[in-house]
């Protein structure tokens, strides 16, 4: 059942209420695209040509906010009105559930957040390289582990040339395990923060995988157990050192067969990969200022695409049931000109396939101070800065105020906030009571038979509002 409490100090006008829904029937929408297109995507699956999480993900899509995900009954206790509140599917591929999603990764993310300036830092890689993680998507996580180590060497410059230094000298490494991720079990690297998520899409939809990171300016000095500020991050520095990590990683994932893409990669980009991490105000490639003290900005836009679709809907302008074809448009980076793009449904849909991740692939991670698992070293610095209000005594204070934090996500709490809309508010202005819930789930699996056993009774039932013309 759903949290039927408000946590907001949203002023609620009482000009929406839980009939004041406003639907348009002539939008667009992905859901609607999935019905009509459902039958070729599911022989995609059958032939190998679509990763099993393609299914999975548009099943759920399809079922979202319908009677087979299950719902809970409101009545007004006055006038007998009632409102059903279907379940949504939580699907990383649901426009619907993605934006919930979204706000929730968001509103984490800022509670660990140390009140100092961030920087948000792009890694791009070059456009040769995109086919390899389409090939092996498992080397998507190189991408993480390259940015994180970028970073690491970073704040480590000195304890860099000093391990060099001792490894051209013995020709060992400190630590094996040091080698995949930098330093990690070394006793005196400094700490740093960093929060990435990988995003695989440019704004045309194109397959352009690239790491966007928030790192606070300041590092943890194990040593002398003080924080120390850093605002100074050198553009080069930053270039070169990606471009290395990433080759080194790849070479040993991918192997011989990659040493070909190596040897044309440092002719081509003698200055590094693309890495944006400049203050706009600064003239040069480096930047001695913070980019960002927004913090809740930067969060918000890098969790934006983590867990929905790589497209919004409002960017679809109109779709032709005859013709079967789409309509949509994206606003060029270069030009800053609005491009229009009319295409099947069929080859739309491919380019939002492509961007699903895999299943249990985590597309947001902490580094550094930023891992859960470094919540005291996280403490010990909120304390250093003077914040005590998110220092935590132990685990269940901290998951505590979490859950606090995130009562504001809760379904009415969202919609009123969001569109001053209460979804338990009678037209007669009473309060809704809980009457029932359905749960077709009941010891029972949502497993793939099952919604495809929904979606057969809904294409032969042909359900107007819920099939293909919905």
């Amino acid at each position: 059942m759903i949290d039927t409490n408000l946590y907001t100090d949203y002023p609620y006008y009482g000009a929406h209420t839980a009939d004041d829904i406003n639907y348009d029937p002539n939008k667009v929408r992905i859901k609607s695209l999935l019905w009509k297109n459902y039958d070729w995507i599911k022989k995609l699956d059958e032939t190998g040509k679509a990763r099993p999480c393609v299914l999975d993900n548009v099943q759920k899509t399809m079922l979202c906010n319908t009677f087979d995900m299950g719902y809970d009954l409101f009545e007004c206790p006055v006038c007998h009105n009632y409102q059903i509140i279907c379940r949504k599917c939580h699907c990383r591929f649901c426009n619907s559930c993605g934006v919930k999603t979204q706000k929730i990764l968001a509103l984490k993310a800022e509670n660990m957040c140390v009140d100092v300036p961030h920087r948000h830092i792009v890694f791009t890689i070059p456009e040769n390289y995109r086919i390899l993680f389409r090939i092996d998507r498992s080397a998507l996580n190189l991408l993480f582990v390259a940015s994180r180590n970028t970073i690491c060497k970073m704040f480590n410059e000195n304890l860099f040339r000093k391990e060099k230094n001792r490894q051209k000298k013995t020709g060992k490494i400190r630590n094996d395990k040091d080698n995949y991720y930098l330093y990690r079990n070394h006793k005196y690297a400094n700490r740093f923060g960093m929060i990435s998520t990988i995003h695989t899409f440019g704004r045309s939809l194109s397959w352009n995988p690239h790491v966007h990171a928030l790192v606070p300016e300041l590092y943890y000095d194990p040593k002398k157990k003080k924080i120390t500020h850093h605002s100074f991050f050198s553009y080069k520095n930053l270039r070169k050192t990606f471009q290395y990590e990433l080759n080194r990683l790849l070479f040993e994932h991918f192997g011989k067969q990659f040493k070909k893409y190596v040897d044309e990669n440092y002719e081509d980009h003698p200055d590094g990969f693309y890495v944006y991490a400049k203050d706009p105000k600064d003239t040069e490639q480096s930047s001695s200022k913070p980019i960002s003290k927004n913090v809740q900005g930067c969060v918000n836009y890098m969790m934006r695409y983590a867990a929905r679709p790589a497209m919004a809907e409002s960017r679809i302008v109109s779709y032709c049931k005859d013709t079967d074809q789409i309509t949509w448009f994206y606003d060029d980076h270069a030009t800053n000109e609005r491009i229009t793009v009319i295409e099947s449904s069929k080859e739309f849909l491919k380019k939002l396939f492509i961007h699903i991740p895999d299943e249990n692939f985590r597309m947001i991670r902490g580094y550094g101070f930023y891992n859960p698992k470094e919540w005291k070293l996280l403490n010990e610095i909120h304390t250093q800065i003077g914040n005590t209000a998110k220092v935590n005594k132990d685990k269940e204070e901290k998951k505590q105020k979490l859950n606090q934090l995130l009562k504001k996500v809760r379904l009415r709490t969202l919609c009123l906030d969001s569109f001053n809309r209460d979804l338990l508010r009678c037209k007669c202005g009473s309060l809704m009571l809980y009457s029932d819930s359905y749960d077709p789930l009941e010891g029972r699996t949502n497993d793939r038979s099952y919604r495809q056993s929904c979606i057969d009774e809904v294409q032969k039932m042909r359900l107007r509002g819920i099939g293909p013309s919905g």
